[in-house]
């Protein structure tokens, strides 16, 4: 444990630098998701805002752990106007003072167990019911869905606002005797936290339900005064129960979810840009949080065995019989509060076929939950649409499809980490990269030693897909950066021959003022000025004074979200202002809400490969329509960062393909048939083919058009009238 607590303070003083440095370091084609709900510039002379975040687990939990980073990158993003200090253990008071603090707006941001809200909203206890969920994947999917948002929402009437759904993990039984069936517990005291739920679970196995508060249950198992309890593998053994129990049973019976809330009255004291960096932050580190309880299970259960503590495994057969006894409580819920709410998980979990061991993997390295955690969940959709229609007709060569998502944060190291982990499974067959290049670029001699299929559904360098790598295995459908430049420059000269190219000075804007200069060339012309700025940079006032004094009319710019936010305020404020198309980097984070003013006076236009907005085909439309099924969205425009969905969605649908014509998932086999595909109408396109030896990418500038956004923040078409609601 000591070790965890050096690494958490390492980890903590290095995110802030490691923030700045995922927004350097993005290149072309990767910044279009750049750090999410970051401000624009705000002035020194801003008065610090202080909030406190309570919750129950100690120093050295992975709650704390993802607490300490969840400060430090609101810090960050609101450029130290935020200031949120930590305090766990319950420093602050018990889980229920803590609720009644945050309702009354004494204390900012609380943790606590679901079970814990129960008695304001009664629907919670669906999270606390027996053997509803059968793994991760099913329950992240319930949870981060639809049915898991309308949870949160029933928190607002009471005073408070549900953000996103942290975890403890599965729930293990402990005691000091063997547990291997509900006749074991038969007599005991049990200990459990206040939830008419949990209580029922144990008296259908014979037991006592004994309410004691977390913090004191370590001496009540001492006093004799309660037989057992319950809780994730992380609990048990942060808290040390495992000193004063000497059997653990692995049941995975139910499953412990945190709610990350802040008090409505606080949260309405705030300006609304720093409302949207604490909710948005607080989602962006649930899988980062939850990832860290996942990889200490495995050492946790080795560190209670080398404690000398029984550990034991339910076998399928006695799992059945602990089911069984239980039945009638997730029977009887229906006619509970939190009916509805359980009708709706049950209908999202009845598309998702459970997983065997027969099962094919397709795996996401990707950032799910940093900077540009919008652009891997995206993807995420993408496959999870495609994955859910490929098993419906029956999966690939008769066997499922399952997607194992790892987040690489945005750091190459960590992707480097879960490309070795995907070469060690079984039944791979192929893994989609996210919206890094350099990580995707580091990734490349793992990818061809371990003969991986790498998707590419954004990573736009060049070089990821020409990367020398003979056969080479990694095949995209997204942009490239050696056609992007051309293709922006192509439609500037369709409005004007007056070019001024605005660029980041870095490898993405270098790269794209070659191929943007080279293509003027052809055309016996050069930019009339050529100006460049820093990441970070504040104020753009003197690159577009000389661009206007150099004549140009139209800018074309290379830029991420924050930058280009600083690009339009400092051009709306001019006296006549010059109309810009630009690359995508722009069009994540919260680019549109901190310009949509100066958008009335700015013509913005910018590159996309895909809209919602133009389903051209059957294929498109059934997925859009699949879209707002499975995810609650009733408009293309809500449909977040479209172009990884898209994108990814195809890929899923050419290996499978491709796998379906090699007869086998032999990764050499299948990327072989990659190549050899005839055609496939995909949402993107028609692919004949999409590939071939010589060329692994799919798109090329027929497939890009410009966009723009509507009025409410939509990215349209830029012929497209503005959408209504």
């Amino acid at each position: 444990m000591k070790n965890r607590v050096l690494i958490a303070l390492v980890f903590i003083a290095a995110v802030a630098a490691f923030a700045w440095y995922q927004i350097s370091r993005n290149t072309p084609g990767d910044a279009n998701t750049p750090v999410a709900g970051a401000p624009a510039s705000t002035s020194s002379m801003q008065e610090t805002i202080h909030l406190k975040f309570g919750h129950d687990m100690p120093e050295t939990s992975s709650q704390h752990l993802a607490a300490m980073r969840f400060a430090d990158i609101v810090d960050y993003k609101t450029k130290g106007r935020v200031k949120i200090s930590v305090h766990p253990n319950q420093e602050l008071g018990t889980d229920q003072k803590m609720i009644e603090m945050a309702r009354a707006g004494e204390l900012a941001v609380i943790l606590p167990p679901t079970a814990k809200l129960a008695s304001l909203v009664p629907e919670m206890q669906v999270l606390d019911l027996p053997f509803l969920f059968t793994d991760r994947e099913q329950l992240y999917g319930v949870l981060d869905g639809e049915p898991g948002r309308m949870l949160l929402e029933k928190l607002t009437p009471h005073g408070l606002i549900g953000a996103a759904f942290w975890e403890s993990g599965f729930k293990q039984f402990t005691a000091n005797r063997s547990v291997r069936s509900p006749d074991d517990f038969r007599g005991l005291n049990i200990r459990v936290m206040r939830s008419n739920t949990i209580m029922e679970l144990y008296k259908a196995f014979g037991a006592n339900p004994v309410i004691i508060d977390f913090h004191e249950t370590y001496q009540a198992l001492a006093d004799k005064v309660a037989d057992g309890q319950e809780n994730p593998l992380v609990s048990i053994v942060n808290m040390k129960f495992h000193e004063v129990q000497s059997h653990v049973t692995i049941s995975n019976h139910a499953y412990l979810a945190q709610a990350l809330v802040f008090s409505k009255a606080v949260m309405d004291s705030l300006a609304p840009d720093i409302r949207e960096v604490l909710v948005a932050t607080a989602r962006e580190l649930a899988p980062f949080e939850r990832n860290d309880i996942v990889e200490n299970e495995k050492k946790l259960i080795e560190d209670l065995r080398a404690a000398g503590v029984d550990v034991y495994l339910l076998n399928a057969s006695e799992k059945e019989i602990f089911q069984q006894a239980t039945a009638h409580i997730l029977s009887g819920f229906h006619q509970e509060p939190g009916g509805e709410v359980l009708a709706m998980f049950q209908k999202h979990l009845a598309r998702h076929k459970p997983f065997g061991a027969d099962d094919i993997i397709l795996g996401l390295n990707a950032d799910v939950s940093a900077g540009s955690g919008l652009s891997g969940q995206s993807i995420n959709r993408g496959m999870e649409l495609a994955v859910a229609k490929i098993n419906r007709a029956g999966g690939i060569l008769g066997r499922n499809v399952r997607i194992v998502v790892r987040d690489n944060s945005g750091i190459s190291d960590r992707g480097r980490d879960n490309m070795r982990y995907f070469g060690k499974m079984d039944n791979l067959l192929a893994v989609l990269c996210g919206i890094y290049s350099p990580i995707a670029l580091a990734e490349l001699d793992i990818v061809h030693q371990e003969k991986i299929i790498l998707l590419n559904p954004w990573a736009a360098a060049t070089a990821i897909v020409d990367n020398g790598y003979d056969p080479n295995y990694v095949f995209r459908v997204s942009v490239r950066d050696a056609y992007a430049g051309p293709f922006l420059i192509k439609k500037a000269l369709e409005r004007s021959r007056n070019i001024a190219l605005l660029l980041v000075n870095d490898g993405w804007g270098r790269g794209n003022r070659k191929t943007m200069t080279q293509t003027l060339a052809e055309q016996n012309l050069e930019p009339l000025m050529v100006q460049q700025f820093n990441w970070g940079e504040e104020n753009m006032t003197a690159q577009l004074d000389l661009i206007e004094k150099s004549g140009a009319d139209l800018i074309v710019m290379v830029a991420g979200a924050i930058e280009g936010a600083t690009i339009i305020k400092n051009m709306a404020a001019r006296k006549k202002p010059l109309p810009i198309i630009s690359h995508w980097g722009i069009t994540g984070g919260n680019f549109w809400r901190s310009v949509n003013k100066e958008l009335e006076r700015v013509e913005l236009s910018f590159l996309q490969s895909y809209s919602f907005f133009r389903p051209g085909n059957d294929a498109s439309k059934a997925l859009m329509e699949a879209y707002f099924e499975t995810y609650g969205v009733d408009h293309p425009g809500k449909i977040f960062a479209p172009v990884g969905t898209a994108h990814a969605y195809d890929l899923v649908h050419l290996v499978a393909k491709a796998a379906e014509q090699a007869g086998t998932i032999d990764r050499p086999a299948v990327r072989d048939a990659l190549e050899r595909l005839d055609e496939h109408m995909g949402v993107v396109k028609h692919y004949n083919p999409p590939f071939t030896p010589e060329r692994h990418d799919a798109l090329d500038q027929s497939s890009f058009l410009l966009c723009r956004y509507d009025h409410q923040g939509y990215i349209i078409p830029l012929t497209e009238k503005d959408s209504h609601e």
